[in-house]
C-alpha cells in the first residue's frame, strides 16, 4: 500500500500529521473517525458508552448482525479492517477529564448539551483544538465552539436525521481538521447545492 496516498500528498498543505479524540461515534463520529483514517491520520481515540440500535444504521453502512453492539468497539473494528496501521483505541464510556489521552483535537459529536460544555471545557484546559460537529435534518453545523440547536428537552435533542447531513458534515469535519482549520461553517444541504447552481450559471454550463 506504498502507492495509497499518492494523490493526496499532491494537495497542499494537508496535515495528518496529528491524532484526533472523538467523542461520540453516532451517526457523524463513525464517519468523523471513518474519514479521519482513510485520509491517513494514524492516532484516534473514540469515545461513547451507547449500544448501535436499528434506528442508527439509517446513517451507519453497517449490518443489522452488529446492533446491540458498543459503538466505539464497532468503529474501530471497521477502522482495522480498512487501515490496520491506524492506532486506534475504543473506549466504551463517557469521555470526561481523567480519561483524555492528549491528542490535538478534541471532536465533538455528541447530542447532549451539557456534555458538549463539558467536552469543551476539558479541550480549553488542556490547550486542545475542539470542534462541534453536528446538523439538525438539513442544517450543518461546524463550530470551534459549542453551538445548540433549538429547544433540548433533558440535555438531549433528537434531530430528524438521515445519512446525507451526517457525511456531509464528517467530510467537512475532516477537511476542517486537515487544512482549513481557522473555518467554521453554518448553512444547509439546499444552500450548498444552490451555491452550486449559481456557479454553473455563471459559468455558462
Amino acid at each position: 500500500m506504498s502507492n495509497l496516498y499518492d494523490r493526496q500528498d499532491r494537495i497542499k498543505g494537508l496535515n495528518s500529521n496529528m491524532s484526533l479524540t472523538i467523542v461520540g461515534c453516532g451517526g457523524i463520529g463513525f464517519w468523523v473517525a471513518k474519514f479521519a483514517a482513510m485520509s491517513g491520520i494514524s492516532k484516534i481515540y473514540l469515545f461513547d458508552p451507547d449500544i448501535i440500535e436499528e434506528h442508527n444504521l439509517a446513517r451507519l453502512d453497517l449490518p443489522l448482525k452488529l446492533i446491540g453492539r458498543n459503538k466505539a468497539e464497532i468503529t474501530k473494528l471497521i477502522i482495522q479492517q480498512l487501515r490496520p496501521e491506524c492506532n486506534v483505541y475504543a473506549l466504551p464510556f463517557k469521555f470526561q477529564e481523567h480519561t483524555f489521552g492528549d491528542t490535538d483535537w478534541i471532536i465533538d459529536c455528541t447530542d447532549k448539551h451539557d456534555a458538549q460544555l463539558n467536552n469543551q471545557k476539558i479541550a480549553q484546559k488542556f490547550g486542545k483544538k475542539y470542534m462541534k460537529a453536528g446538523y439538525d435534518g438539513e442544517n450543518l453545523s461546524i463550530h470551534n465552539s459549542v453551538a445548540e440547536w433549538g429547544e433540548v428537552e433533558d440535555g438531549y435533542q433528537v434531530i430528524p436525521s438521515w445519512v446525507v447531513p451526517a457525511v456531509i458534515v464528517a467530510a467537512l469535519t475532516i477537511a476542517k481538521v486537515m487544512k482549513y482549520t481557522s473555518n467554521e461553517i453554518v448553512t444547509s444541504i439546499n444552500n450548498i447545492l444552490c451555491i452550486s447552481k449559481q456557479y454553473d450559471k455563471k459559468q455558462g454550463f
